[in-house]
Order: C-alpha cells, then sequence, then structure tokens
C-alpha cells in the first residue's frame, strides 16, 4: 500500500510539473452543458396510492463546465465541473423520514445542491489519461453497461425509480428492519455498481483492441480496478463490457465487491444486456450480498423499448430478498429531448428479525412518466 501511495504521488507531482511547462498563451477551451430530468411518479404501497412530482434520479438535473485543448500534438488537457440540482429526488427517502413517501404530502425542504465532479485531467496520445480530482472511481459503471436505449428511466440501479417509497404491511404500517429504521425500496434494492464517485487519483490506459484498463487511488487508502471492452462490427452489431474489483478490508470500506455487466446490440434493433455484482461482508458479520440484473430490449427509429427483471438478496440485511420486474419506453423525439415511461414492479421477503412487523411486507407498483431535455 505504501508504495502504491508513492507511485500517486510520483505520478501527480509529473502531472503538474507537465501542467507548469505548457505554454501559458495556449489557453483552454470552454463549454456549457447539462440537463433538466422531471417526471410524474405514481406508487401504490398496497395500502395506498400517490402521485409525486420528482428529480428522475436515474438521470438527475444537473449542470457542468468542460473545457480542454490540445498541446504538442500528443498532450491533451481538460476540465470537468459538473453539479446535481434536485428537488424532489425520486430515490430521496429524506434520512428516513419518507418525504417523497406514498401518504406523505411534503416536499424536500431545500433543493439539494452536490457535488459531482470536480477534475482535471492530462492525457498522452500513447500513455493514457491521469484524472485528479472529485470523479468516477475506477469500478463506476461497471455494474450499468447498457446499449438499450431506455436507462434514462430504467437500469441496474433500480431503486433510483422510486426509492423513495416504503414497504408496509397489511395495516398500513411501514416495514421496520432489525435496526428500527423504516424500508424504503433504495434500502433493499442495490447494484453494488463499484465505489460511485470520489475524491481520487485515477489512471486510464490507452485502448488495446478495444480494451482498456483503470484503477484509481481514494482517501480512507481505498484502491479498485476495472477493465472496459468495446467493440463494433458493420454487419452484425456492437458490444460493450466491463468489470470492476474493489479488494477491500480498508479503512474506509471494509468489504470486499465484484461488478459486472455486459450488453449487446444487434443491427436489428434487438438487445440484450447482463449485470452481476455481489459484496462480502463477512468480515463483519453480515453474509454476502448479490445483485442479479437482466434486460431485453429493442430499439426502432426514434424508439427504444425494454423488459428487465432484477433480484437482490441480502442487501439491507441478512434474510431479504427483493424482486423486481419493469417495462419502458423512450421516444428521443429530437437529439436533446427525450419523453418517457416506465413501470415497476417491487417485492420484498424478509425474514422478521423486528418484533414490530406483524406480517410480510406488501407489494409495491409504480409508473414514472417524464421527460429529459440537454442543452
Amino acid at each position: 500500500m505504501k508504495k502504491f501511495l508513492q507511485l500517486g504521488l510520483f505520478t501527480l507531482t509529473m502531472t503538474l510539473t507537465i501542467l507548469l511547462i505548457l505554454p501559458a498563451a495556449q489557453a483552454v477551451d470552454f463549454k456549457i452543458s447539462g440537463q433538466i430530468n422531471r417526471a410524474i411518479l405514481w406508487g401504490d404501497n398496497g395500502d395506498d396510492n400517490d402521485v409525486k412530482f420528482v428529480d428522475n434520479e436515474n438521470s438527475s438535473t444537473r449542470f457542468r463546465f468542460t473545457g480542454s485543448n490540445d498541446f504538442d500534438e500528443v498532450w491533451k488537457v481538460g476540465i470537468v465541473w459538473e453539479v446535481q440540482m434536485e428537488s424532489n429526488s425520486s430515490v430521496d427517502t429524506g434520512g428516513g423520514n419518507g418525504v417523497i413517501d406514498i401518504g406523505d404530502n411534503g416536499d424536500t425542504s431545500d433543493v439539494t445542491f452536490t457535488e459531482r465532479k470536480m477534475e482535471f485531467y492530462v492525457e498522452h496520445k500513447n500513455w493514457g489519461r491521469i484524472i485528479l480530482g472529485q470523479g468516477d472511481t475506477a469500478t463506476n459503471g461497471t455494474s450499468e453497461v447498457d446499449l438499450s436505449g431506455t436507462t434514462v428511466v430504467s437500469y441496474a440501479s433500480i431503486g433510483d425509480m422510486a426509492g423513495g417509497f416504503s414497504f408496509r404491511d397489511d395495516d398500513g404500517n411501514r416495514i421496520l428492519d432489525s435496526g428500527g429504521n423504516n424500508t424504503f425500496i433504495a434500502n433493499v434494492f442495490s447494484d453494488y455498481d463499484g465505489l460511485s464517485r470520489r475524491d481520487r487519483i485515477r489512471y486510464d490506459t490507452p485502448k488495446f483492441w478495444g480494451f482498456g484498463l483503470s484503477g484509481s487511488y481514494m482517501n480512507g487508502q481505498t484502491y479498485d480496478v476495472a477493465l472496459r471492452s468495446a467493440h463494433q462490427w458493420e454487419n452484425f452489431g456492437k458490444l460493450a463490457a466491463a468489470v470492476g474489483y474493489v479488494p477491500g478490508d480498508n479503512q474506509r470500506d471494509p468489504y470486499k465487491q465484484f461488478s459486472g455487466s455486459i450488453s449487446f446490440l444487434h443491427n436489428s434493433g434487438l438487445n440484450l444486456t447482463i449485470s452481476h455484482a455481489f459484496r462480502n461482508f463477512d468480515s463483519n458479520g453480515r453474509n454476502t450480498a448479490h445483485n442479479y440484473y437482466g434486460k431485453l430490449g429493442y430499439k426502432v427509429g426514434k424508439w427504444a423499448f425494454s423488459v428487465d427483471g432484477d433480484r437482490s438478496d441480502r442487501v439491507d440485511q441478512n434474510g431479504d430478498e427483493a424482486t423486481s420486474f419493469g417495462g419502458a419506453a423512450v421516444w428521443n423525439a429530437w437529439e436533446s429531448v427525450e419523453f418517457y415511461g416506465c413501470y415497476r414492479w417491487h417485492k420484498l421477503d424478509r425474514d422478521n428479525e423486528n418484533p414490530a412487523n406483524s406480517s410480510d411486507p406488501e407489494n409495491i407498483s409504480a409508473v414514472m412518466i417524464g421527460g429529459r431535455v440537454k442543452f
């Protein structure tokens, strides 16, 4: 680990040196982009139903500042600063209070304004790219490779659509976990997609025959590695895949984790996506949690359709088995405008470890209809 840290510090020093010797007159080009993604979300928890107006967490409202420039024909330097701004996120559990839950009539008290990325990178044509700052870890996205065209409303992260809805029993009481906390959809489903976005230093190799390797090192003596692949055949289709591994057992992440996904899009428009991930909690007394996801889709013209299924085991606590099925449609009306709809059904089987749970959880149905406009 000490050698790994020393290597990271050496790499950082070299990166800063390169930036300092670049001619000052060569400015970095700059632009602003982003998106607004709003939706109507209906849910039925078996006891009550409700309509909410939300920000779609599948691809949240955000804006970004980016810039880059080429130097001496082989070097490229760039920046990314991306901020998320949401009102009533579809996954928001309000710290366990369920502010957008079925039957709760309030809105979130404040618009959330959170950092997604704040980084710069230096890239060499033959040596690869070094990235420093807040941004994607090497494993982020390894569970979520998806060529279906419906990810704006449906993909492996099941809780993003209606994660703020809580499970209830047949009397309408919230289902509690072993610690006495409310149990939301977002608690019992997870695709264990790497380590998300963190402050880190990351290195991406150049692509070799469609394959690329990444590694990142973060606060808490945490590191991860990932392998990605992308291939396209003119008369057949295209394939994308990724695998990621987190060794774990460090100060910040006391678990080991594997994540992987593969997606194939045929020239006919038919496509298939498969994802699997697991997190090993054995070091702190919990069993290994797994997630299995599959999607079948079809793209034609400006339309994309898909049906999918997911199974998450032991995500919130031992004994949990969560299942979900859904169907989605997306209309890409114009280049930067999409309209979408999705129905999703959620089921939780739980070995009751809390005496407050008088009966099994009722199933939850949810429908989301909305649009995303990019700028």
